[in-house]
């Protein structure tokens, strides 16, 4: 067995995905060869505020993980946040009320874009990429490509359960679904950054 080590220089901010990249792709991708990349802004005019802050990758599963055919003109049998179906409906996410969240969401796919929303919220500002300059405000709902990222700024004032889905809800029946429970009781998070 053989490994390999990979270093390079961060330059541009954001939120990214990486992947194998040996053919097929399709079945390496969604077989879980992926995962994401944080940069944070080596520029402290581009520094996000403190916040608490949450990584969701959503990604789709197939019924045969080596059945290419299936993987190129089927449905994935899952889709989920973190790699497991409704794993955040099951151990909700927590915050304060009033207090900054900040989700980066990646979508790895390989297939199915994301409409990434979190059920009575407003997204205060969005950022395409996770690059701070991409940043548009008061948006409900954010679209992201196989491959794509956003990073999503939100405050809740009311306690509740929030759901977290991808407002396309096929994809969200099969598992790309959670829930933001806003407690007073929330545990204390180091903010970052």
């Amino acid at each position: 067995m053989k490994s390999f080590t990979y270093e390079w220089e961060a330059k541009v901010p954001g939120a990214f995905m990486y992947h194998c990249g040996t053919p097929p792709v399709l079945a390496h991708i969604a077989n879980g060869m992926y995962g994401a990349i944080i940069v944070d802004p080596a520029d402290s005019e581009q520094t996000f505020e403190k916040a608490r802050e949450f990584v969701l990758v959503q990604s789709e599963f197939y019924k045969d993980a080596n059945d290419l055919e299936d993987m190129m003109n089927g449905e994935p049998q899952v889709v989920a946040f973190n790699g497991k179906a409704f794993k955040y409906k099951d151990q909700p996410l927590e915050a304060k009320p009033g207090e900054l969240i900040r989700f980066y969401v990646v979508n790895a796919g390989p297939n199915n874009f994301s409409a990434f929303h979190i059920v009575g919220t407003i997204f205060e500002k969005v950022y395409l990429n996770g690059y701070p300059e991409n940043v548009d405000k008061g948006v409900q709902t954010v679209t992201i490509p196989p491959g794509g990222s956003y990073v999503v700024e939100l405050r809740v004032p009311e306690e509740g359960a929030y759901p977290i889905v991808t407002h396309s809800f096929k994809d969200a029946t099969k598992g790309a679904t959670g829930i933001l429970k806003i407690t007073k009781d929330a545990k204390d998070q180091p903010l970052a950054p």
